[in-house]
């Protein structure tokens, strides 16, 4: 009964917000027709097929005269006439998106966010089960985005480039609304130039949004491939290597990792000191084998050698340790090979980390997108009027956002989830090393199991 009635309810609240959304569509959708003379004088009528609007303006009227009388319509279906009126609803979008920045920098802080970001760039949380099914599920997923947007950090990181098109826009209006009739010229842009210019900025910024994927995508298989030789050498050194020498060994294993993600990220967002004692396992109160490595040995990674970096540093001991336990060539040929694989991937997140997308070619996208919606507001004014200011805004937030979606991941060990890698390489270790008779006596007893089950060898 409980499950139903949150049904109902949920159904309810969405049949109450369809009908809201069809009245302000409605509203609006009249308002934008009002303010589009060339729409009805393509209709051949005075009044748009179905509509009960007004007549069409007349076609000798001057620009500034169009958009004074759409803004007066659009402003008339909010209850504000005039100029200057207009003017104050033209810059409604910079009131609206303020309301929302204040309620997202109030809700509390439930993830983690990249140091000196000012909590508007969190990192990656890994996906479990629930999160797949969530994503996936219909039409749930797309009122989460939707609804997600009042809680989004993203109009927190673009609202200083709004404001600053939101009042370019609104300049337009003044000038347009109260110089022009005053004796001014009137200033107006072709909208010819902007739809073939449109192609090329498409263009730049999905090859700049799809080249920071890219290295968001290697980022994230380099670190999978550490993850799972991490595994590789705590199982080989468990079954190859005498006791002591596998824990020995085992408790170094995390450090590499642990060690490259205090190098990829602010040196003041980890202590490494700190992130290596963590590095011993979920359980940091465990002696003996569970335990990770000793306060002393945490100090021979803090004070390397000058001018050698700390997961560079770990490597060498790792190789050290598979050199003193005298195994033989072909299994120690296998580990050797793992600690190359290593520095390999090492060596490939050192390579995204210092080498950007080309420089000339993230500015030259960057000026050519602000430029191009600095001045659309010139070329659409005289046929939306006061509406420019709406319409430039929309476009302004989902081009922006994935231009600034693309400079957040071009860099993408800040927004990885890597502590979470570190830890579950870790936990995962420190399992091993504290359950190792108990894993070789269960691999015994399932041996014994498989031979009393087999058939008996033939005579």
């Amino acid at each position: 009964m409980a499950a139903g009635g949150c049904f109902q309810s949920r159904q309810g609240t969405r049949a109450m917000a369809l009908v809201a959304t069809a009245m302000i569509l409605a509203s609006c959708g009249q308002a934008f027709l009002s303010a589009c003379p060339q729409l009805r004088r393509r209709a051949g009528t005075g009044n748009l097929a179905g509509s009960t609007g007004p007549s069409a303006r007349p076609s000798h009227l001057q620009p500034s005269q169009v958009s004074m009388a759409a803004g007066e319509e659009i402003s008339m279906v909010v209850g504000v006439s005039g100029p200057w009126a207009q003017l104050v609803l033209a810059l409604l979008p910079t009131l609206f998106i303020e309301l929302i920045v204040e309620r997202e920098k109030a809700r509390p802080r439930t993830r983690e966010y990249v140091l000196n970001s000012e909590d508007q760039i969190s990192i990656q949380i890994p996906f479990q089960i629930g999160n797949w099914e969530a994503a996936r599920q219909n039409p749930d997923r797309v009122w989460n985005a939707l609804c997600g947007l009042l809680d989004s950090s993203l109009l927190r990181r673009l609202q200083g480039s709004l404001f600053v098109l939101n009042a370019a826009s609104a300049l337009v209006l003044f000038y347009t609304m109260i110089l022009v009739p005053q004796g001014y010229p009137l200033i107006s842009l072709q909208t010819l130039p902007f739809t073939l210019s449109s192609f090329a900025l498409g263009l730049l910024l999905a090859y700049r949004a799809n080249q920071a994927t890219l290295r968001y995508i290697k980022a994230r298989d380099i670190w999978g491939d550490m993850l799972n030789i991490s595994r590789d050498l705590t199982q080989m050194s468990s079954q190859w290597a005498r006791y002591e020498d596998f824990v020995d060994f085992a408790r170094w294993v995390p450090a590499f990792t642990t060690c490259l993600m205090c190098a990829l990220r602010n040196p003041e967002a980890h202590d490494l000191a700190q992130e290596l004692r963590e590095a011993a396992g979920s359980d940091l109160s465990k002696k003996g084998a569970g335990a990770g490595l000793s306060e002393e040995e945490i100090q021979l990674i803090v004070n390397r050698p000058k001018g050698m970096l700390a997961h560079h540093y770990v490597t060498h001991i790792l190789r050290t340790k598979i050199k003193l336990m005298d195994l033989p060539l072909e299994q120690r040929a296998l580990m050797e090979n793992n600690i190359t694989r290593l520095i390999n991937d090492c060596g490939a997140c050192e390579n995204i980390f210092a080498t950007p997308i080309p420089v000339a070619y993230s500015k030259h996208t960057t000026t050519f997108l602000y430029l191009w919606l600095f001045f659309l507001p010139w070329a659409l004014e005289g046929s939306l009027g006061v509406g420019v200011v709406f319409a430039q805004q929309l476009l302004s937030f989902f081009l922006l956002g994935i231009e600034d979606i693309g400079v957040q991941i071009e860099q993408p060990f800040d927004v990885l989830p890597l502590k979470k890698i570190c830890f579950k390489i870790s936990n995962e270790g420190q399992i091993v090393r504290s359950n190792f008779a108990p894993l070789e006596e269960a691999a015994r007893v399932s041996r014994n199991l498989g031979l009393k089950q087999a058939d008996p060898v033939p005579a």
